[in-house]
């Protein structure tokens, strides 16, 4: 399973290292003390697939540059009634989506409109690990944004 390492932009724009004075002639030349400034974060294994998940549940169809079938369609389901056929319609493209990324197995999926967007409560499992879970999204319409939604 590939490991992502990144880092946050914060105080990207200093310096990354000092040059101290030293070499054979005392230039400072050499590079002795690396300086790194900004949080570091590190998204590994089973949380870096949850979030391309959501970030693949935020792009619109259409959206993404030179993919125009990539997306999803749950933004326009956001105000429609709530009736049987547009559940259905949610879970299947809840199902469609999920469906792109093969290191997601999915066990359960259900879709509820709410006042402002879209619950979706999704049991997964991570491919390699199978260590099934309990996945809660928010589609929220008024900041345009999928989020994870903590119990």
């Amino acid at each position: 399973m590939p490991t992502y390492v990144g880092f946050s932009t914060i105080n990207a724009e200093k310096p990354r290292t000092v040059n101290e004075i030293g070499g054979i002639d005392n230039t400072g030349d050499l590079i002795k003390n690396p300086l790194v400034y900004g949080k570091k974060y590190r998204l590994t294994d089973a949380e870096l697939v949850i979030q391309d998940l959501v970030n693949a549940l935020n792009i619109r169809k259409g959206e993404k540059v030179g993919q125009p079938a990539y997306g999803t369609r749950l933004w326009d389901f956001v105000f429609d009634p709530n009736t049987r056929d547009v559940t259905q319609q949610l879970e299947n493209e809840l199902q469609r989506v999920v469906a792109q990324d093969p290191r997601l197995n999915v066990n359960r999926i259900r879709a509820y409109t709410r006042e402002n967007g879209i619950l979706v409560e999704m049991e997964l499992a991570v491919t390699p690990f199978n260590n099934a879970g309990d996945l809660n999204l928010f589609f929220d319409n008024q900041s345009n944004s999928a989020s994870i939604v903590t119990q």
